[in-house]
C-alpha cells in the first residue's frame, strides 16, 4: 500500500474509534438509567415495571457488557416473583445461571442456583431444598459480594421456616439483616429481611415482637409497595394472635388494597386466604366461603400451589360449617391427598385434625372416628420413618467409629513393625546392649497392651450405649416398641384355660394411651413445647406406676403401660391414678402453661369371656386400640376398660375391621379423668 494511502487510513481510524467508543458508552449509560427508573417504578406498580423491562430487554443485544445483562436478568427474576409469575421467574433464573457460567462468575452462578431451591420450597419440598442449598454453599467463593451472601441466608431462612425449625430460620434471617446493616443503598433489602423476621416471630407465638419489627421495617426509606403490603399482612396476623380482631382485619384490608394497587396477585391470594381462615375461626362460614372463592381465583391466576391448596381447604371447611358436606368434603379430601403425596406431614395432620373436629361437632361420630384413625396411622408411619432414620444414623456412626479404630490399629501395627526393625538393626550393631533393648521392648509391648485394653473398654461402652438406645426412646427415655416386643417374646405361655402356668398371680394389664389434642398443642405453642409435654407426660406416667411395670412410648404422642401380675379388682384404680397423675395439673413449659389430658383403652390378659389360648397380647392391643378410640370419639379425657366379650373372640376381631364396628359385642367400664377448667 502506498505511503499516502496508509496515512489516510490511520487518520480515518483515529477519527472514528473514539466516536464508536463514545456511542457504546452512551448506550451503557442509557441501560443503567433505564434499570434505575424501572426499580423506582416497581415500588408503585410491578405490572408497569415489567412492561418497561420487556421493552428494555428487546433493545439489548448480545454485545452489551456482561454486568449489565446480569443486572437485567436479576431485575427480571424478582419482578416476576413479585407479580406471582413464578414459572417466568424460575426461567429467568435459569438464564441468569447460564450467563454466569459462560462468563466464569461462580458467585452469581451460586445466586442463580437459588432459583431451583425456591422452586423446591414452593412445592413444599423443604428437606430437598436444604440439601440443594448445602451444595450451593460449598461452591460460593469466600470473597462473594454481600448481595450473594445475603441471598443465601435469606433462602436458608425460608427453608428452615418451611420445615418448622423456627429458631434456625430466625438465626438465618438475622444474619442476612446484619450483612445489610452498613449498606446505605440496601434499605429495601433490610425491610424485606425484617418482614421475614416478623413472620418467624408470629410462628413462635411472639406477636408483640412481630408488630414491633414490622413498624421498624416501615421506617426504612423507599420501601417498595410489595414489601409494604407484606409488612401490613404480617401485622394483621400478629394482631389476630393478640385477639385484636378488628385491628387485624383492618391490617389485612390495608395489605389487600396495597396488593391491588401494585397488582401483586400473589400477595392478594395469600391475604384473602388468611381472611377466609379468620372467618372460619369466627364460625362465620358464609363470609369464609366468599373469601375462599376470591382467594382461589387469585391463587389460580398466579399458579401458586400452596395458596391454591389453602384456598380449597378453607372453601371445603366453610361448606362443611354450613352443613353442606357433599360439596365441602371433595375439596377437603383433595387437599389431604395432595399434602400426603407431597409429604407435607405437618399440614396433613392439621387438615385431618380439623376435619375430624368438624365431623364430631356435626354428630358424625363414626366418620370422625375414621378420620382420627387415619390421622393416627399417618402419625405412626411418620414416627416409624423417623425412628428408622435415627437407628440408621446411629448405626452409621457406630460403623464409622469401627472404621476409625481399624485404621488406628493398622497404624499402631505399622509402628510396632517399624520399631521391631529398628531393634533388630540395633541388636546387630550393638550386641552389648541386648539386655537393655529387651527391657525397652517389653515396656513398649506393655504400653501397647494398656492402650489396647483402653480401646476395648471404650468399645464395650459404645456397645452398651448402642444397646440402651436401641431399647429406649431418645426424647423421653422410656422403653420403645422394640423393647416391648422383646418382653412379649419372653412372656410365659398360657394353658387352654388362659391361666398362667408360672407362680405369678393376678392378670397382665395393658393400657394404651394417647395425649388429647396433641396436634393442637404443637400448632399453638410450637414443637419445642410439644417435646416438653411429651417428656413431662413420660415422667408422670413413670411416677404413677409400680417399679415392676413397663412404660413404653408407643409412637408419636401415644404411650403404653404393661403391668404384669395386677390385681383384677384394682384395675380401675390403676387407670384412675394414671389419668389423674397426668392430667390433674397443667404442664409448665417456660412461659406457657399447657393443659394435658389422656384417653386410654385398657385390656387384661386373661379376659372374661375368652376361654381359649388364642387371645394373645397382639389381639389384646387391638382391643385396647378400639377402646381408646371409642373413648376419644365420646369426649376424650377418659379410659375405656374392656371387661368382657359378649361374642366369640374371632367374631369380635372380625367386627373391629368391619363397617358396622364392634358396638354391642364388647362390655366396657369408663373411668373419667380429672375435671378440666372451661376453655
Amino acid at each position: 500500500m502506498p505511503l499516502f494511502s496508509r496515512l489516510f487510513l490511520c487518520l480515518v481510524l483515529t477519527t472514528c474509534l473514539p466516536a464508536t467508543a463514545q456511542a457504546a458508552s452512551s448506550g451503557d449509560e442509557r441501560i443503567h438509567a433505564e434499570l434505575a427508573a424501572i426499580r423506582t417504578l416497581s415500588r408503585t406498580s410491578t405490572a408497569d415495571a415489567l412492561r418497561r423491562l420487556d421493552a428494555l430487554r428487546a433493545s439489548v443485544g448480545k454485545d452489551t457488557p456482561y454486568p449489565l445483562r446480569r443486572e437485567l436478568l436479576r431485575t427480571e427474576v424478582w419482578l416476576h416473583e413479585d407479580a406471582g409469575q413464578l414459572e417466568r421467574s424460575y426461567e429467568a433464573e435459569r438464564q441468569a445461571l447460564q450467563l454466569a457460567l459462560e462468563n466464569n462468575d461462580p458467585a452469581f452462578a451460586a445466586r442463580a442456583r437459588l432459583g431451583a431451591v425456591r422452586q423446591l420450597l414452593d412445592q413444599n419440598r423443604s428437606s430437598e431444598a436444604l440439601l440443594a442449598l448445602a451444595g450451593i454453599r460449598a461452591a460460593v467463593p469466600v470473597d462473594a459480594p454481600v448481595a450473594v451472601r445475603h441471598a443465601l441466608e435469606h433462602v436458608q431462612g425460608d427453608a428452615y421456616n418451611g420445615k418448622g425449625q423456627f429458631d434456625k430460620a430466625l438465626a438465618a434471617y438475622l444474619k442476612s439483616l446484619k450483612l445489610l446493616q452498613d449498606e446505605p443503598d440496601e434499605s429495601e433489602g433490610r425491610a424485606t429481611a425484617m418482614a421475614r423476621i416478623a413472620r418467624v416471630y408470629n410462628n413462635i407465638d411472639n406477636p408483640a415482637k412481630a408488630i414491633e419489627t414490622t413498624r421498624q421495617a416501615l421506617l426504612e426509606r423507599n420501601v417498595p409497595m410489595r414489601t409494604v403490603g407484606r409488612l401490613q399482612f404480617t401485622q394483621g396476623i400478629a394482631l389476630l394472635k393478640l385477639n385484636r380482631g378488628k385491628e387485624g382485619i383492618a391490617a389485612f384490608n390495608n395489605a389487600l388494597a396495597t396488593a391491588k394497587r401494585g397488582k401483586l396477585t400473589g400477595l392478594e391470594a395469600e391475604v384473602r386466604g388468611n381472611i377466609a381462615d379468620y372467618f372460619l375461626r369466627q364460625h362465620d362460614y358464609v363470609r369464609a366461603e366468599q373469601e375462599a372463592l376470591l382467594a382461589m381465583k387469585a391463587s389460580e391466576r398466579v399458579t401458586d400451589v400452596n395458596m391454591i391448596l389453602m384456598a380449597r381447604a378453607n372453601l371445603g371447611f366453610a361448606l362443611m360449617g354450613q352443613k353442606r358436606f357433599a360439596e365441602g368434603l371433595p375439596y377437603i379430601d383433595g387437599v389431604i391427598a395432595d399434602l400426603d403425596k407431597a409429604g407435607a406431614t405437618a399440614d396433613l395432620y392439621a387438615m385431618l385434625d380439623e376435619k375430624g373436629r368438624m365431623q364430631e361437632q356435626a354428630g358424625l361420630y363414626k366418620e370422625a372416628l375414621a378420620t382420627v384413625r387415619k390421622q393416627q396411622a399417618a402419625q405412626q408411619a411418620d414416627a416409624r420413618a423417623a425412628r428408622d432414620r435415627a437407628v440408621a444414623a446411629l448405626q452409621e456412626e457406630y460403623e464409622a467409629g469401627q472404621r476409625t479404630r481399624q485404621i488406628d490399629l493398622l497404624r499402631r501395627e505399622n509402628l510396632v513393625k517399624d520399631a521391631d526393625l529398628r531393634s533388630r538393626r540395633m541388636l546387630q550393631l550393638l550386641t552389648t546392649f541386648a539386655a537393655l533393648l529387651t527391657v525397652a521392648a517389653g515396656a513398649f509391648v506393655y504400653v501397647l497392651y494398656r492402650r489396647s485394653a483402653g480401646s476395648n473398654v471404650r468399645l464395650n461402652q459404645l456397645n452398651t450405649q448402642l444397646t440402651y438406645h436401641s431399647q429406649h426412646d431418645a426424647l423421653t427415655g422410656l422403653y420403645n416398641r422394640r423393647s416391648f416386643l422383646e418382653k412379649m417374646a419372653a412372656r410365659p405361655a398360657h394353658d387352654e384355660r388362659g391361666r398362667r402356668n408360672d407362680a405369678l398371680q393376678g392378670v397382665d394389664c395393658i393400657v394404651l394411651m394417647d395425649i388429647d389434642h396433641f396436634k393442637h398443642i404443637n400448632d399453638r405453642w410450637g414443637h419445642g413445647v410439644g417435646d416438653t409435654v411429651l417428656v413431662e407426660v413420660a415422667r408422670r406416667l413413670s411416677a404413677a406406676v409400680r417399679d415392676s411395670d413397663m412404660v413404653i412410648r408407643w409412637g408419636g404422642e401415644e404411650f403404653l403401660i404393661y403391668a404384669p401380675g395386677a390385681d383384677p379388682a384394682h384395675i380401675a384404680d390403676i387407670v384412675s391414678r394414671v389419668l389423674h397423675g397426668t392430667g390433674a395439673t397443667p404442664v409448665e413449659a417456660g412461659t406457657c402453661s399447657v393443659p394435658v389430658t389422656l384417653s386410654a383403652g385398657v385390656v387384661t390378659l386373661p379376659l372374661a369371656g375368652v376361654v381359649h389360648s388364642g387371645f394373645d397380647w397382639e389381639r389384646a392391643i387391638r382391643l385396647a386400640d378400639w377402646a381408646l378410640y371409642h373413648g376419644k370419639a365420646n369426649g376424650r379425657n377418659q379410659a375405656r376398660i374392656v371387661t368382657r366379650l359378649s361374642a366369640p373372640l374371632e367374631t369380635v376381631l372380625a367386627a373391629l375391621d368391619g363397617a358396622a364396628g364392634a358396638e354391642g359385642l364388647i362390655d366396657m367400664d369408663c373411668v373419667r379423668g380429672p375435671a378440666q377448667p372451661a376453655a
